[in-house]
């Protein structure tokens, strides 16, 4: 007989209680590369292969909102970063939707428990506060150096544990704009971008292109902007 209610239990915690947890819960791929198997990655999803066998537990991690997709019968225990921690349970063939979470997950069963997780990406509208440049390439800069510079941002920022925010660059298509380039910062309110930008990770990763962003700042038109409630 199925047990939607155990389903649901989880359902309701993620959504309550996950925007409470302590925000510098890491990517799971990059802690715990041993569970976590990123098997697509562009720039609209990313989709995890997560596999513990009976007892394995995995290390304080977060993941962005999406869908999980459970490949096996499963029975866990979901410890939360203020030390508190619940069960879970459900059948294989499950397929529900997940809010952004942070947690430590302990396989309690005694069977192998795997399950495919689809993280949503650029979920523009649900950012708080975007920073917006509008520039021209300068002399010696490409779009390829340009681009690659902020996967490197980008992947500093998801370590950091926030996956959803970041930098990303786009070539303005009319022909009587006065700039080319239109560079759009997502981030999810003004206190994550402060915490961001004063973490490590990001300072070291700005400092690779240091140069090349001094350039741009010269005659970039920079904006700064919070979502209106």
């Amino acid at each position: 007989m199925k047990k939607p209610f155990i389903i649901t239990e989880v359902i309701v915690f993620l959504l309550l209680f996950a925007p409470l947890l302590n925000l510098h819960a890491q990517d799971a791929a990059k802690i715990d590369p041993d569970h976590y198997t990123v098997e697509v990655d562009n720039e609209k999803v990313r989709v995890l292969r997560i596999n513990y066998g009976p007892g394995e537990e995995s290390k304080m991690h977060s993941h962005p909102e999406g869908v999980a997709v459970f490949l096996t019968d499963h029975k866990a225990n979901m410890k939360t970063e203020d030390g508190k921690s619940f069960e879970m349970a459900g059948e294989k063939g499950r397929v529900v939707w997940v809010e952004e979470a942070r947690h430590q997950p302990k396989n309690v069963g005694d069977q192998e428990f795997e399950v495919i997780q689809i993280e949503l990406k650029n979920n523009h509208t649900a950012a708080g506060k975007k920073s917006l440049h509008l520039f021209e390439l300068p002399e010696g800069v490409s779009e390829k150096q340009l681009n690659g510079f902020l996967e490197e941002m980008n992947a500093a920022i998801a370590e950091e544990g926030y996956p959803g925010a970041g930098y990303y660059l786009y070539k303005i298509t009319d022909e009587n704009a006065n700039y080319k380039y239109f560079l759009e910062g997502v981030w999810p309110d003004a206190a994550t971008y402060d915490k961001i930008h004063d973490s490590e990770k990001w300072k070291n990763a700005a400092a690779k292109g240091g140069e090349m962003i001094d350039k741009i700042r010269a005659n970039e038109l920079y904006l700064k902007a919070e979502k209106v409630n």
